[in-house]
């Protein structure tokens, strides 16, 4: 029993030292030495982005037509001319396309964004086709 009190001595430190390490263990310290950083500049938000597809040709004739969406998903469309559509978005980038083919003998794409025209494409002969593609960013 006299050396009762060493094991009690023993147990309290590994105790206290158990308690100290893990404190450190789960406290953010600001040491570049072991990988730690600044976080990065919050930035703020985007501000939203108008995206225009227009397809042109002679009034009332059937198109066939695929775009990509605000999402990047491929939306197939059956229509007549002329046909447009609007996408809004505040992604940072985006990618933008259309895709028309008609039975007509000639038919125009153009990609708008924010009221500037990106990209504009004709063609003309039997069964035209186009194909506009802009990268927003």
């Amino acid at each position: 029993m006299k050396s009762a009190w060493v094991y009690g001595v023993v147990l309290l430190v590994l105790g206290v030292t158990a308690i100290f390490i893990a404190g450190l263990r789960l406290r953010e310290i600001p040491d570049l030495a072991i990988g730690h950083s600044t976080k990065p500049p919050t930035l703020g938000r985007t501000g939203e982005k108008v995206i225009d597809y227009e397809i042109d040709g002679p009034a009332g004739t059937p198109v066939r037509l695929s775009y990509l969406d605000e999402q990047g998903n491929v939306k197939d469309v059956s229509a007549d001319l002329p046909w447009r559509t609007s996408l809004r978005t505040h992604k940072l980038t985006l990618p933008t396309g259309v895709v028309a083919q008609s039975d007509a003998d000639q038919v125009s794409c153009r990609i708008v964004v924010d009221g500037q025209s990106r990209d504009a494409q004709v063609s003309k002969g039997r069964f035209a086709s186009v194909n506009c593609t802009v990268p927003v960013s």
